[in-house]
């Protein structure tokens, strides 16, 4: 009985120890919300979702939930068919996709996870961050702030454009690694343990983040070497190589590598950051000006700290520099452990400011002919400026930790300075979160109930020509004005379980789109027409598709003109013979 109410009471201690933490996960979800973020949490809600990036990661997940699973894991052939793609090169979370996957047969159509994968960021980034500060307090109420401190971070609510990127508490639970105690060989196994699990989570969810991750989980093993020593000189070896090769591997078996799409993408040099970016808030802030910028694309890598953080930062070193004689040996271990997270730290923003270094906007070093011998290494994260995250919430964590550290004997006075921060960071960024997002769009142009007839007897639909194509425009984009709406049509084929040829990707083999497209358009000047396909052609090319009227049927269908194969009898056939497009006639001589 003794033991068993003991085993109690320790549970509810270490429940106790994570209130903080669980409260500052709540203030994220919240600050989430007052960003219209509520609307989002309707999973078969999926009109906001129509639109930029977002329309390709819902697309995404749309056709993947009606593959079988095969290598790579992720593989969509259905979408940009014949080609193919994966979730990974979608956007569309991997890790979320497959984890549902398992109940594509039970869940609704259509169904989206983006709203829900948001919240979670943001509970976890509050979560996270109050374990962070947990480090440099045993306060709970300092805990709880410095977790909202994080949640309020606008690098983080600046990319929920782009959810997988928003899993920004993978470089804070890294930064934990760096910082925590692990004073002996059993820590230190747990230390590796976390180290590879956040590192593998980070390649099932995006790229960028595990390039970050790998990188802070270096940092962390040559602490444990060099200043903790804790780890042998083998076991930084074999636990570098460990973390390089689960990166390689996992990349592998999402398909990232392997598949022969290349992974390089032009632009490195251009979509960076800016020097000044950790105060420059781009519209983003109600008390400072914003600065100028190379370029829109520059936005990438915006880092704006926000006045309140800023505002904690100058209170903190500069209460540190008047207290420095007389604690400097109270510090000098603790200045020690940051150094390799500090270096890795400095080295990705170094690279976040790219081979074109700008300072407001103007180049004040190009970096180059540096870069060139390289470039097929880093061209795959051609937006450098993300890089400079880690950074960022290395100058968050710093703060709070001066702050808590010069005041750790008057503590009510590091709460307060953190309660102001919280107020000011709030206030700051207050119009900002303000913006209206996630808002109904209305995105259906598909009115009339007789798509469905598809489903009966086609297989494929097919724009006519193929939108294929990456970020850089490689592939086959769809020509000017007149374009269908892509996504709209990928929804509608995902929902009939048809094939769609067309898609935005993150990564396209040029050379595979262009093969594809060149084919599909000698087979209609040649008057091959495929009897499982219904063709949505665009209005510069469908003199191609009506010069064989002996050979194709097509017809207007809520403004889209439609063609099929005259050598299949189908009812969706019989509903284009009803609205039937005919040739314009030839003028006399």
């Amino acid at each position: 009985m003794g033991d068993a109410m003991g085993a109690v009471k320790n549970m509810w201690a270490r429940g106790r120890e994570y209130v903080a933490a669980l409260l500052a996960g709540a203030f994220g979800v919240f600050w989430f919300i007052q960003s219209h973020g509520d609307r989002a949490l309707n999973p078969q809600k999926v009109d906001w979702l129509m639109e930029g990036d977002w329309s390709t990661h819902l697309v995404g997940w749309l056709f993947f939930r009606n593959e079988s699973l095969r290598f790579p894991l992720g593989a969509v052939p259905s979408l940009a068919h014949p080609l193919g793609t994966t979730v990974g090169f979608t956007d569309s979370t991997p890790l979320v996709a497959l984890l549902l996957r398992p109940f594509a047969g039970v869940l609704p159509f259509p169904f989206q996870y983006v709203g829900l994968w948001l919240a979670l960021c943001f509970f976890l980034q509050g979560f996270l961050g109050s374990r962070l500060t947990a480090l440099f307090t045993p306060h709970r109420l300092a805990q709880l702030l410095g977790g909202i401190l994080f949640a309020l971070a606008p690098v983080l609510v600046s990319r929920m454009g782009h959810e997988s990127l928003c899993a920004h508490w993978l470089v804070l639970g890294l930064l934990w690694v760096n910082l925590r105690d692990w004073p002996d060989a059993a820590a230190t196994r747990r230390a590796l343990a976390v180290t590879f699990l956040l590192v593998g989570l980070s390649a099932t969810i995006h790229p960028y983040l595990s390039a970050m991750a790998v990188v802070l989980g270096a940092a962390a093993l040559v602490r444990l070497r060099l200043v903790d020593r804790t780890l042998s000189w083998l076991g930084l070896g074999l636990g570098l190589g460990g973390l390089v090769a689960l990166l390689l591997a996992l990349f592998w078996l999402f398909g990232y590598l392997g598949t022969g799409t290349p992974s390089g993408i032009e632009g490195f040099g251009h979509v960076s950051a800016d020097m000044l970016t950790l105060i420059n808030p781009l519209d983003w802030s109600r008390l400072l000006p914003t600065l100028p910028i190379a370029a829109r694309v520059q936005g990438e890598g915006f880092g704006y700290l926000g006045a309140g953080v800023l505002l904690l930062l100058g209170v903190g070193v500069g209460s540190a520099l008047l207290v420095w004689r007389r604690w400097r040996s109270d510090w000098t271990p603790q200045w020690k452990r940051v150094v390799p997270l500090g270096v890795c730290c400095l080295l990705l923003a170094v690279y976040a400011f790219s081979s074109r270094v700008t300072f407001m906007g103007r180049l004040v070093l190009d970096l180059q002919a540096l870069y060139q011998p390289v470039l097929r290494l880093v061209e795959p994260f051609r937006s450098s400026g993300r890089f400079i995250w880690p950074l960022h919430y290395a100058l968050l964590t710093g703060a709070i930790a001066l702050v808590l550290g010069v005041w750790r004997r008057r503590p009510w006075v590091g709460m307060g300075l953190l309660a102001l921060a919280v107020g000011v960071q709030v206030f700051d960024l207050s119009l900002a979160v303000r913006r209206e997002r996630f808002q109904p769009l209305s995105w259906n142009g598909l009115r009339s109930p007789d798509w469905r007839r598809m489903k009966e007897d086609y297989r494929h639909l097919v724009l006519f020509p193929p939108q294929l194509h990456d970020g850089n425009g490689r592939g086959c984009p769809y020509p000017g004005r007149g374009a269908p709406f892509s996504p709209m049509f990928a929804y509608h084929a995902a929902s009939l379980g048809m094939t769609f040829n067309s898609a935005y990707l993150a990564r396209v083999d040029p050379a595979a789109a262009q093969a594809y497209c060149t084919a599909l358009q000698q087979e209609a000047e040649r008057g091959e027409f495929q009897p499982d396909t219904v063709y949505v052609v665009h209005p510069a090319h469908l003199a191609l598709f009506l010069r064989h009227p002996e050979r194709m049927v097509c017809g207007r269908l809520d403004g889209h003109a439609v063609c099929v194969s005259s050598g299949k009898e189908s009812a969706f056939r019989r509903v284009l013979e009803s609205r039937r497009l005919q040739a314009a006639p030839l003028a006399s001589p």
